[in-house]
């Protein structure tokens, strides 16, 4: 038999776990795009967002995707060493990795888990 206060309990947790964030992609695997960085908006408090062209001559047809990077977002060059958003700059190769659900539009609009930059292409 329920009580009044095990119904209340039942409607907390279900609740809690509608509203609760789904959780983030995994970041193994194929990098979700790779390309040029085209463009950098930087927020001030070490977020922003960059564009990333996989063949930044192409005005439509190629790859392209503007990345969301939020506090957790795991900026790496290619030796390993982690940098900052400050890293990032126009001209750079990247390799990105999208967590969470992705803006389906052109360009496909998503949050960076990792990016990894190559300075050497």
């Amino acid at each position: 038999m329920r009580t009044p206060h095990s119904a209340l309990v039942l409607l907390v947790v279900a609740l809690a776990t509608a509203c609760a964030p789904a959780a983030p992609r995994s970041v193994a695997g194929p990098p979700s795009i790779e390309g040029r960085i085209t463009a950098v908006e930087r927020s001030g408090d070490g977020t922003g967002t960059i564009r990333v062209e996989a063949n930044p001559s192409e005005r439509s047809g190629s790859d392209k995707a503007v990345v969301r990077i939020t506090p957790s977002t795991e900026i790496q060059q290619g030796d390993s060493a982690r940098v900052n958003f400050n890293a990032l700059s126009k001209g750079l190769w990247a390799r990105v990795w999208f967590v969470g659900p992705v803006r389906e539009s052109y360009p496909v609009q998503a949050d960076a888990g990792r990016i990894e930059i190559d300075p050497t292409r």
